[in-house]
């Protein structure tokens, strides 16, 4: 299979004779770039992973029953249940929070991202929406056929990859900020940072970000973001080894 290699020659292409004749450096100073960057961050940056344990509360357990309840991952797979009981305690269960999650899990087992056609679309909204009585739980995926609509819950469409269609996703749902952000969606740095960019944009004070599934051989990557984003005082950031995986949160500061 042949793919065009011109997209990279915006950021990796070299301003000398006859580069156009060899797109394959662009491909190599693509694949090396993160890595450089992680080598010139050096001494500068400590990479300690906060473990997931960490986050264990009084509820990590009634959420977990909830989330396997609705046949969701997110605890019987993974064990981010932690972290989100600590983080929907700490903005008050009982509060009418607005929840977003991106990727709200397809079945299609022919798209990127897949489940398989064992799983259960909208699981994680269906169990916050019992774990948080009075919230509204927003959804977003690319599978236009797994959209629903719910007892305070409501989804869209989005392509991570564009982010255009992260303002459409706002235009439907009338303009909410967040209390609590989170991405599963396509798992790929690109999409990642598209998601990210645009919770940072609409997250509320004291609210939380969450990436999930980030693999150990991708965590170079957010060695880099985590060290642009860390200087920014108006939030906390942290690298959670979770089972499996990593992830990486965002917690906006209260005023």
């Amino acid at each position: 299979m042949n793919y065009d290699l011109t997209i990279l020659a915006r950021n990796f292409s070299a301003c000398s004779a006859n580069d156009g004749m060899f797109p394959e450096t662009w491909l190599k100073s693509a694949s090396m770039f993160i890595p450089q960057i992680v080598e010139l961050i050096g001494d500068k940056y400590e990479f300690k992973p906060k473990p997931i344990d960490d986050f264990i509360n009084t509820d990590s357990e009634t959420l977990k029953q909830i989330l396997d309840y609705h046949c969701s991952d997110k605890a019987s797979t993974h064990n981010y249940h932690h972290l989100y009981s600590f983080i929907l305690n700490a903005l008050g269960k009982h509060n009418e929070l607005n929840i977003l999650e991106i990727g709200i899990g397809t079945n299609n087992p022919n798209l990127v991202s897949t489940m398989g056609s064992w799983g259960t679309p909208g699981a994680s909204l269906r169990a916050f929406q019992q774990y948080l009585p009075f919230s509204k739980i927003f959804g977003a995926d690319i599978d236009t056929n797994i959209l629903f609509t719910d007892e305070r819950i409501r989804t869209t469409f989005v392509d991570q990859l564009n982010f255009d269609s992260f303002l459409t996703l706002q235009n439907t749902f009338a303009h909410p900020t967040y209390d609590l952000i989170i991405d599963d969606g396509l798992h790929s740095i690109g999409a990642n940072l598209n998601t990210l960019i645009f919770a940072l944009r609409r997250i509320n004070n004291n609210g939380w970000i969450v990436i999930e599934d980030i693999g150990p051989s991708f965590i170079e990557n957010w060695i880099v973001v985590d060290h642009i984003l860390s200087q920014n005082k108006e939030i906390r950031t942290f690298i959670v080894a979770a089972k499996q995986t990593f992830v990486y949160a965002v917690w906006k500061l209260p005023i």
